[in-house]
């Protein structure tokens, strides 16, 4: 008896910890035959912004450029060094990278890779009456000697669950929902 209850309090504890967590989703990809150990020094291009807050992608971009920097798997260059490469290879914020633009500024930075972003959703969602939190953003790294893909992650993150639905409570803060984001699509990669 004392063992089947200690079973279902297992039982119930797991179910608990799947429903507390934020609703999200997410596909990767990894390039089959890259070595990573050969990146050492990155840059991360300014991302693209598809969504209508004028400032997601500054917003984005910082809170990836924290958790980069905070996972130290990388020497990352200043976002500073990145934007003063641009004027001279004719390249723009938000725009799409040819590969050989890709190797042309990882060059230009002697840089091993460049990551890229593109914010797909950010803000609240105004579904089911409440208002969440949510970030869809898409990113990738590109290795700067054939400009090709050799990592990409897609990742939805809602700042509502289960738990919080059943039992009440707003959605987590705009800030959290995407550092989760963020963290989540690099922990596919590192």
């Amino acid at each position: 008896m004392l063992q089947r209850y200690g079973l279902i309090v297992l039982m119930l504890a797991g179910l608990g910890l799947q429903i507390s967590g934020c609703a999200s989703s997410k596909t990767s990809f990894i390039h089959p035959n890259m070595d990573f150990g050969s990146v050492q020094r990155c840059a991360v291009f300014p991302f693209q912004n598809l969504t209508s807050d004028g400032f997601a992608d500054d917003k984005l971009y910082s809170i990836f450029m924290m958790e980069l920097l905070a996972e130290g798997a990388f020497e990352v260059l200043s976002r500073g060094e990145v934007l003063g490469a641009m004027p001279g290879l004719n390249l723009t914020i938000g725009m799409s990278l040819t590969q050989e633009q890709i190797v042309s500024l990882g060059e230009k930075l002697s840089v091993d890779a460049i990551f890229f972003g593109s914010i797909e959703e950010f803000g609240l969602s105004k579904g089911s009456g409440s208002r969440v939190s949510e970030v869809t953003a898409v990113f990738s790294m590109a290795e700067t000697q054939t400009g090709i893909v050799i990592w990409r992650a897609q990742i939805h993150v809602e700042g509502s669950s289960i738990w919080r639905k059943l039992f009440g409570g707003g959605s987590r803060s705009l800030h959290d929902v995407s550092r989760d984001a963020v963290r989540q699509a690099l922990q596919t990669l590192l």
